[in-house]
């Protein structure tokens, strides 16, 4: 198995940044300009079971499926050149999301073993970074409600203060 994984954070909540990924119309935005992103079916939102393909210039193609849904993960599966998965993992830091996104090559066939060392992997890698790059744009772009613990305000309740309890203290 070959691995490629990515990291980024993303001033959005987890929600807006899995929006971004999960819409059809927003994922468009922050893909590679040299792919393209057919859906499968007629559905703005992907959602378990849903296919796509996501091809370069026409000429090379991945058929993907989406395995598995979470509040903090999205799965996915491709066929083409080479078999694998993608995971994508949401961890709330802060007004920020932590964005891992992993790419698993898991064909050990000679032939998709060697278009995947010697052509897929460097182009896979730049592309990770490149539409990471674009993915935090987008979302920023419109990242919706703020992640933060808002402070206090003029107008608004104070916050409850807990006081520390008096106990006796055995001093024997």
């Amino acid at each position: 198995m070959s691995r490629i994984e990515e990291m980024i954070a993303v001033g959005a909540t987890i929600p807006q940044a899995m929006h971004h990924l999960l819409t059809v119309d927003r994922m468009r935005a922050w893909i590679a300009p040299d792919m393209a992103l057919l859906p499968r079916g007629s559905s703005p939102t992907l959602a378990p079971g849903d296919r796509f393909r996501l091809e370069a210039l026409g000429a090379v193609g991945f058929d993907y499926v989406v395995e598995a849904i979470t509040d903090r993960e999205v799965v996915l599966s491709f066929e083409g050149p080479w078999i694998g998965s993608e995971r994508w993992s949401f961890v709330a830091d802060g007004a920020e999301t932590i964005v891992r996104r992993a790419y698993d090559v898991t064909d050990d066939s000679v032939a998709a073993w060697t278009a995947w060392m010697t052509i897929g992997r460097p182009l896979v890698l730049a592309h990770f970074k490149f539409e990471l790059s674009r993915f935090r744009e987008a979302v920023e772009r419109e990242p919706g409600p703020r992640g933060e613990i808002e402070g206090w305000r003029e107008g608004s309740e104070p916050a409850k203060r807990f006081e520390p309890l008096d106990f006796p203290v055995d001093e024997g």
